[in-house]
């Protein structure tokens, strides 16, 4: 009697693992058919009960989700998601089964999220982009990113990278910085998807964090990089100002100075150091002048003159210009704040207005200098460039309106409002 029982025992274990079998091929059958609602309830019924380590399972799950998806009246649906989580397990049970097809089958579901992605991160839907944007690298780095290698698959390196780069964004934007900083940190090492704006988030984060040396570094490192980049360079002097360091940044650019002698820019860095300390603010509004102004102006004008002499570039004539006219905005302040109408204050009036027309005289011919150094490529400036070359016009037309020329005035109106 115990053979018999043993061998109906596995009489009915081979009946189960047979109807297993078969609720999967129903499921395929039901999916030729395009019934989806039969297909996905025999292959759940499925991978429920003993062929939940079949990856033949899941790889037919996976089909069906993606056919499903593939209806045109499902492109609002996520059902790529599904399919992507089935596949995936079917290469976690066994790497290399159907490989070829599953390989297409999962850049499939990549490029539906990617898309997807997009779109949510358009919306500012940042969660959504997210989990959009990781999913994309997920499939991509399966078996620790060597699953997708060769030149088939160059087109899937570049789609993951930009995934990469929108994961981080979208977690950024999402408030979600322990998910975002993790993959910004990778994000700019890799020449190909790097910027600017990756160091400035990376910062915002330590920022965040309070972490004034994983900050300062981050900020260092990515003028490094990049140079040019003035928005790195301010982010790095308000920090250093921010942090009453200002002494501890003028001595770090002279020491570089004294090493790169001829490097125009680091000289333009330490004229803006010195600028920034004479004429500090708080976001777009002024603080009061420091104690030492006259000292820090001056070192600001001979460090930006000395920086013309090396090179002659627009944002340097600029700067100069600006620290200038501020000088000149801030006599016109004075003026302003004198209320009473006695000869002294007349007198004193009178003094400061003189004064104040001769440093405005003085601006005008480096915001000219710039403006007529940007003119030729205005169609196309962006950024910073365009900034720079907007608020020279509108300094410019300011001056000649107060030395009523308003001929040029006029000139400088209409090229403003070319470029706007």
């Amino acid at each position: 009697m115990k053979k018999v029982v043993l061998i109906a025992a596995g009489i009915l274990t081979m009946t189960g693992a047979f109807a297993q079998k078969s609720q999967i091929r129903s499921a395929k059958n039901y999916l030729g058919e395009k019934n989806f609602d039969k297909a996905r309830a025999a292959i759940e019924q499925a991978i429920n009960d003993e062929s939940k380590d079949d990856p033949y399972a899941w790889y037919v799950r996976g089909t069906i989700f993606l056919a499903m998806q593939q209806e045109p009246a499902n492109n609002d649906k996520d059902y790529y998601f599904e399919a992507g989580k089935s596949f995936k397990k079917a290469v976690e049970l066994k790497s290399d089964y159907e490989k070829e097809d599953m390989n297409r089958k999962l850049y499939s579901v990549a490029l539906y999220s990617f898309n997807n992605g997009i779109g949510a991160y358009n919306a500012q839907n940042y969660d959504k982009a997210y989990a959009n944007f990781s999913n994309v690298v997920e499939i991509h780095d399966l078996e620790a990113g060597k699953r997708f290698t060769g030149k088939e698959w160059i087109n899937f390196d570049t789609v993951s990278r930009q995934a990469r780069l929108y994961q981080g964004y979208s977690a950024y934007y999402g408030n979600k910085y322990d998910e975002a900083l993790p993959v910004l940190e990778q994000l700019k090492n890799d020449p190909v998807v790097s910027s600017p704006n990756v160091y400035l988030m990376i910062a915002d984060i330590y920022d965040s964090k309070k972490d004034e040396g994983k900050l300062l570094s981050t900020l260092a490192e990515g003028r490094k990089a990049y140079p040019n980049e003035k928005v790195l360079l301010n982010r790095e002097l308000n920090v250093y100002i921010s942090t009453k360091r200002t002494e501890e940044l003028v001595n770090k650019l002279q020491e570089a100075i004294k090493q790169n002698p001829t490097d125009a820019n680091l000289l333009f860095t330490l004229g803006i150091a010195y600028d920034n300390m004479a004429n500090p603010k708080n976001g777009d509004n002024d603080l009061p002048k420091p104690a030492n102004y006259g000292e820090l102006f001056s070192k600001a004008e001979e460090t930006y003159l000395n920086t013309l002499k090396m090179e002659d570039k627009a944002d340097y004539n600029y700067n100069l210009g600006a620290l200038y006219f501020n000088r000149a905005v801030m006599l016109n302040d004075q003026m302003n704040a004198i209320t009473g109408t006695s000869g002294e204050d007349l007198k004193k009036y009178d003094a400061l207005k003189v004064e104040r027309d001769q440093w405005f005289d003085k601006a005008l011919p480096y915001f000219e200098k710039t403006v007529s150094t940007m003119e030729p490529n205005a169609s196309t400036l962006k950024g910073d460039d365009k900034k720079t070359y907007q608020a020279a016009l509108i300094a410019a037309k300011e001056i000649y309106a107060r030395q009523n020329k308003m001929d040029k005035a006029g000139e400088y109106k209409k090229k403003l409002e070319a470029v706007n």
